[in-house]
């Protein structure tokens, strides 16, 4: 596995904000040369594919953020929940930074972790297919910090104050790669059913065997911390983690009688940055969605009961997640 770093928009995007800074001025011909750029390309593609989660900023929305990010209100909610910690990053740039060491520090020798959890994590087959990633740093729109998309990986310079260390990092990127070899596995005929599991297979397998997720109900993979995991988000599904759960599998019958397409909408209502708790009325903003929480926790016990090997044979099953589960709880 080989991994590398491309920051070439980095420099010159930081110029731009600090003449901008500096003179009042923000050059919008220069703005859009700069996110014009290879990076900003395959990140603009990235958001705009609407079958992928985290969506829906285009290059005409970016660059009227750029340019009025402090002065007013956005109507895309991306760019809306964006305007806060862009704002604090933008105010304390400098130090922001200097996080960027925690990637360029990173050794060969670091990624003997990353493959561990890799190894950990995905069968046999798939260890072999893990070839050539590029780990995108821009100053970027987005809300998460970080994303996969084909052999990319990346991460939001304005966001990186969230990951602590550089451990903290390689766990995150381990995340990511799980996120894009995971995605090797899918069947192309998947049941409206399956498909609504899969998509909590899809986060709760990679917080749990790479971020080190425990759940009530279920213990962390290893031994130690978690990585990376939003300890208030977390708190707040485990106060609910018996409605949450019960949730998830009603909504796994329903969805033998809906179309793919229904299910998607389904799967979209637990993929917003606020989330209404089931067992007491109250709405919060979260950082992580509760498919990490609930996919970890059903997901997450399949393999520690199971095995690895057998848990991905499940997983292409039409119906051996539900018959499982039954098995194991």
């Amino acid at each position: 596995m080989k991994i590398e770093i491309s920051n070439a928009t980095v420099a010159p995007m930081t110029a731009w904000l600090k003449e901008a800074e500096k003179t009042g001025v923000r050059d919008e011909e220069k703005l859009r040369q700069i996110l014009s750029m290879p990076d900003y390309e395959i990140e603009f593609r990235r958001y705009g594919d609407p079958d992928l989660p985290v969506c829906g900023i285009s290059f005409e929305e970016a660059v009227d953020f750029f340019l009025h990010f402090d002065e007013k209100d956005f109507e895309n909610p991306r760019l809306s929940g964006k305007k806060e910690t862009f704002l604090a990053f933008y105010n304390d740039l400098d130090a922001r930074l200097q996080r960027i060491e925690l990637i360029n520090s990173i050794t060969p020798n670091d990624l003997n972790l990353v493959e561990k959890l890799q190894e950990n994590g995905l069968p046999e087959h798939l260890l072999q297919e893990l070839d050539h990633f590029t780990v995108l740093l821009t100053i970027s729109i987005g809300n998460s910090m970080g994303w996969p998309y084909g052999n990319y990986i990346h991460f939001d310079v304005a966001n990186l104050d969230t990951i602590a260390d550089k451990e903290t990092f390689l766990h995150v990127l381990a995340h990511e790669i799980h996120h894009i070899m995971f995605s090797r596995l899918l069947p192309e005929d998947m049941t409206p059913q399956q498909y609504f599991f899969v998509n909590f297979a899809f986060e709760g397998l990679a917080v749990h065997f790479c971020n080190n997720a425990s759940t009530l109900g279920k213990p962390s993979k290893y031994a130690g911390k978690m990585f990376a995991i939003e300890e208030n988000d977390w708190k707040f599904y485990e106060e609910q983690h018996r409605e949450l759960i019960q949730k998830v599998l009603a909504d796994g019958e329903r969805a033998k009688k809906m179309t793919v397409e229904q299910v998607d909408a389904l799967v979209r209502q637990y993929e917003q940055f606020t989330f209404t708790s089931l067992k007491t009325g109250e709405t919060r903003k979260v950082f992580q969605y509760p498919t990490y929480y609930a996919g970890c926790c059903l997901w997450g016990m399949l393999d520690l009961e199971l095995g690895k090997e057998r848990l991905f044979e499940v997983l292409k099953s039409r119906d051996g997640f539900l018959r499982a589960w039954e098995q194991c709880r």
